[in-house]
């Protein structure tokens, strides 16, 4: 009885933020707003409760998966949920990034400058989109480079490479706290970073080719209305 309480509960309250026309309440961005205080919450402990800290995070990153199934099931995509999700990954990668920052201070720049192409690269992606109509930054055209299509549009493709990359950049947080972990005379680090870290390179790899791409359709834009202009005054 009290599964189907609750499940009665939820329907009634999707029906009702529905009805309501109340995009706030809508149950994926209810998960965002726990994705959001899961972040903050992490990086209030960065420095002074290491595993608080990555559970928290972690835990927060899961319901990254959790959101966008919720909105396709109970049919609550919207743009402020779309928006929502994405600062939400931005915000957190980078906080995270200039978390390892401060503890590999001798590879400040390097985060520093990941932190710049994570940010910089899905802004310009989406002005470039938004000027051709497009309406998500993940809508690829034939004509893009092949790995960014296979990114944006294979299944699974976009979560595995989101996933490795932050649980590569999560290893290095735990590794700076805790050099080694051995199970069983397996170092399991290791396994992990091996796992990790070509998904990991190959996300920033992806990132300079959006960032390019972008770029590019943003000035074939300016081209365009360019030549429109000289149309218009030859009339």
């Amino acid at each position: 009885y009290q599964r189907r309480d609750m499940g009665l509960t939820l329907t009634f309250w999707c029906k009702m933020s529905t009805s309501a026309s109340n995009v706030y309440l809508f149950v994926p961005n209810l998960i965002g707003y726990v994705r959001v205080a899961c972040s903050i919450a992490s990086f209030y402990f960065a420095f002074t409760n290491w595993q608080l800290c990555f559970v928290l995070y972690a835990f927060g990153y899961l319901l990254d998966a959790a959101d966008g199934v919720a909105a396709r099931h109970l049919n609550q995509c919207s743009k402020f949920g779309a928006v929502l999700d994405m600062v939400t990954d931005r915000f957190s990668t980078a906080i995270l990034l200039l978390i390892l920052s401060h503890l590999y201070k001798e590879q400040y720049l390097l985060y520093a400058l990941l932190l710049v192409l994570d940010v910089v690269s899905h802004w310009v992606q989406m002005y470039g989109t938004g000027l051709f109509g497009g309406d998500s930054h993940k809508k690829i055209s034939k004509e893009e480079n092949p790995l960014l299509r296979f990114y944006y549009t294979f299944p699974y493709a976009l979560l595995v490479f989101c996933v490795g990359n932050e649980s590569y950049l999560l290893l290095l947080y735990i590794q700076y706290h805790m050099k080694t972990l051995v199970i069983n005379g397996v170092d399991v680090f290791h396994y992990i970073w091996l796992a990790t870290f070509p998904i990991f390179f190959m996300k920033q790899v992806i990132s300079v080719i959006q960032l390019f791409g972008a770029v590019g359709r943003i000035v074939e834009y300016d081209v365009q209305q360019i030549n429109k202009a000289k149309k218009t005054k030859s009339r």
